[in-house]
This record gives C-alpha cells, sequence and structure tokens, in this order.
C-alpha cells in the first residue's frame, strides 16, 4: 500500500476515536486519547522505516478497538481487495462481522463486501452463499444479484443464470439483458440436444426466441432440431431466414443448408441458396468459394474457369482472383507456372491475414465463432472480420 494512504488514515482513525471516545465519558477519552497517538507514532515509525505491513497491522488495530470507524474499515477493506491483498481485506471484513452490536445496515454492507473478498478469491461458493443471504437488503440487491449473475455464468449453471438475469431486469428495463437470457436458455438447448432429448431442446429454443425474437443462434438451432427430425425443408427455411437478417453469419449455416440438400438430394437447391445470397452480398467470400466447390462437382473445370472469370470481371476482389488462379486451365497460355503459383501464393496470404473472428468489446482473435468470448466473457459480441476485396 502507498504510504500517502496510511498518513492519511492513522491520523483519521486516531481523531475519529478520540472524539466519539470523548462525548461518551471523559474518562474514556482519556484512555483512548492516550492509546490512539501511541498506535499512530508507532504506525509512523514503522513507515518511516519501510515496514509497510506492520504500520498496516497498527492502522487495523487502532480501528477494530473503536466501534465508530466501520465507515473506515469498510474503506480500507475495499483498498485491500483492488490492490490485490485479498487476505487482509477478508480479515477486516470477518472481523466487522463478527463485531457484536453491529448495526444492521453495516452488517448487510459488510457481508457484501466479504462476499466479493471471496469471489476475487475464487471461492464461488462461499461468495453465492453469502450473496444469497444480502440480496434481500434494498441497497445492495441490485449489486448482489449482478455478482450473482457472474458467478452462475462463470460455473456454466445457466437455468440460474437466466433466473438471475430476469430478476435483474427489473432494475435495467432497457431490453439489455433479453439477448443475454436468450443465450443461456441456447446453452441449456444444447445439451439437450447433445443428449438426443430434442423436445425439451425446442422448449428451450422458443424461451430463448421470447426473450429476443432477432436470436440468430436460436434460429440456427431451431433449423437443426428440423434437419435431426428429418424435415429439411423446414430446416432450409429457417437458414434462409437467418442469412437474411444477418448475411455476416453465413459460415454458421452453409454447411447445414449443404448437409440438409444433400439427405434431399437436390443439389439444385443449395445452387439456388447460393446464387441468392451472392445476389445480395456480392462480397462473400465463403459464398463464392462454396458456389465454385459446387460447380467443380457438378460440371467442367473450364465452365468452373469461365463463371470465375465473368464474376472477376464484374466483381473484382482479391479472393476472386486467387480462385481464378486456382482453376485456370493449364493451357489457358500467357502466364507460366512458375509465375501463376507465385501470384497464388502472394494473393492467398493476402487473403488468408484477414480471416477468422473477432470480438467487438475487447478485440479477441480466434478461428472459430464463439457466441460468448473467451477473453471478456461478453455475449453476442463476436462477429467475423471482413476479409480484404
Amino acid at each position: 500500500m502507498d504510504p500517502i494512504w496510511l498518513i492519511v488514515l492513522l491520523p483519521l482513525a486516531a481523531g475519529s476515536g478520540w472524539y466519539f471516545g470523548h462525548r461518551k465519558v471523559i474518562q474514556a477519552a482519556n484512555h483512548e486519547a492516550s492509546l490512539l497517538p501511541s498506535a499512530y507514532f508507532r504506525g509512523l515509525n514503522f513507515l518511516l522505516n519501510e515496514q509497510h505491513d506492520k504500520a498496516l497491522d497498527v492502522l487495523v488495530g487502532a480501528l477494530e478497538s473503536h466501534g465508530d470507524t466501520v465507515d473506515v474499515q469498510l474503506a480500507l477493506g475495499t483498498l485491500f481487495r483492488r490492490r490485490g491483498e485479498l487476505e487482509r481485506a477478508t480479515t477486516v471484513h470477518q472481523n466487522l462481522v463478527a463485531r457484536e452490536g453491529l448495526e444492521p445496515s453495516y452488517r448487510l454492507q459488510a457481508l457484501f463486501e466479504l462476499a466479493q473478498d471471496y469471489y476475487k478469491a475464487g471461492l464461488l461458493d462461499r461468495a453465492e452463499n453469502l450473496l444469497l443471504q444480502v440480496r434481500g437488503g434494498r441497497e445492495i440487491e441490485e449489486s448482489a444479484n449482478q455478482l450473482l449473475l457472474q458467478i452462475y455464468d462463470q460455473e456454466k449453471e445457466w437455468e440460474r443464470a437466466s433466473s438471475m438475469a430476469r430478476s435483474l431486469q427489473g432494475f435495467v428495463n432497457n431490453g439489455a439483458l433479453d439477448g443475454v437470457i436468450a443465450q443461456y436458455q441456447c446453452e441449456v438447448a444444447e445439451a439437450a440436444i447433445a443428449a438426443g432429448r430434442y423436445q425439451t431442446a425446442r422448449s428451450k429454443v422458443a424461451d430463448a426466441l421470447l426473450a429476443d425474437q432477432d436470436c440468430v443462434r436460436a434460429l440456427i438451432q431451431s433449423g437443426r432440431l428440423d434437419a435431426l427430425t428429418n424435415d429439411h425443408r423446414s430446416a432450409l427455411a429457417m437458414w434462409e431466414r437467418v442469412v437474411q437478417s444477418r448475411p455476416e453469419l453465413l459460415d454458421e449455416v452453409i454447411g447445414l443448408v449443404d448437409q440438409s440438400c444433400t439427405m434431399l438430394q437436390d443439389k439444385t437447391a443449395y445452387q439456388g441458396f447460393l446464387e441468392r445470397y451472392l445476389d445480395r452480398n456480392r462480397t462473400s467470400t465463403r459464398a463464392l468459394m462454396s458456389m465454385v466447390d459446387l460447380l467443380s462437382s457438378l460440371g467442367s473445370g473450364r465452365e468452373v474457369y469461365r463463371y470465375l472469370e465473368d464474376w472477376f470481371e464484374n466483381n473484382p476482389s482479391m479472393v476472386a482472383l486467387v480462385l481464378l488462379l486456382q482453376h485456370r486451365p493449364a493451357d489457358a497460355g500467357k502466364w507460366s507456372t512458375g509465375s501463376s503459383q507465385v501470384i497464388e501464393r502472394m494473393a492467398g496470404e493476402l487473403v488468408d491475414h484477414d480471416d477468422g473472428y473477432e470480438c467487438r468489446q475487447c478485440g479477441f482473435q480466434g478461428r472459430a465463432m464463439h457466441w460468448q468470448c473467451p477473453g471478456c466473457r461478453h455475449w453476442n459480441s463476436i462477429l467475423p472480420r471482413q476479409l480484404s476485396t
């Protein structure tokens, strides 16, 4: 701890203790006045000798011996916690909680501070137990519920987290938690899908859409449930809805669309899906690559090359150039094979540089989609990075 804090707090503790003691009984005041200045000077002596830990012990001991310094002790405990001195913070708050005759409001605050100490120390069960005790207090109910929500989120107790988020909606009425509640329901639905409990999963998907009607993850899961029960046409309609509202999330459904069209033995439906998407999103790398793959499986190499030549002429981009080079017939002339390979490699490196996903809150980057950012733990904050065009 910085010495300046001690120099400020020690005289404050000494003066306040002496003052309140003097008001009650003159003899007690004289006794305390003889003790507190002694504690102050001993603490100051430790500071001058760079013995900060001993100085703090003197301060804490001086504060604990006076009943009118609760606010100072609460502030001191909070300061300890913010500086990472969790053992000292816990000691201060535990001593306050154990004090006889402490006013109920102070006791509630001390319990809440102690719960925060436990949370910072990773003792989540202890923190949860204390928070459940204090959340009935009106002054700290919202803060207690917010910390409980963090605990349930961190422990992946999605149903409890959802319930706690709903409780917080009474304090935050701007719909900020709707998307979070929907994600909690989607997590429960995901577990039910993995366990083969499709009816339960459908119920949770419905709850998610009730909380947030635009929850893309719930729409994707709804389509997956349709596909798992062999209703592939309904699944395709749901995924089409997804890319119409959130075209940047094509990667999350394009493989599913391909699988359902394969099950239906209807590649024409898949081609139609890609064509409609490309008409609306001319810069989509994944859609163009998927279209090229599909055309390669259906026709000749030269047909694919002609498609790419036409595309590149109307929609020039680095990605289209890479694909054009990759599917260039060997007898096309003009470029040597070596030159073509070099150009292809250089263009490919430029394209790959921008591939992946990024959190709009903390900047976390990854190769896979996360509905909750592994870095900052925000929900709905990760989106695909824009590819160079």
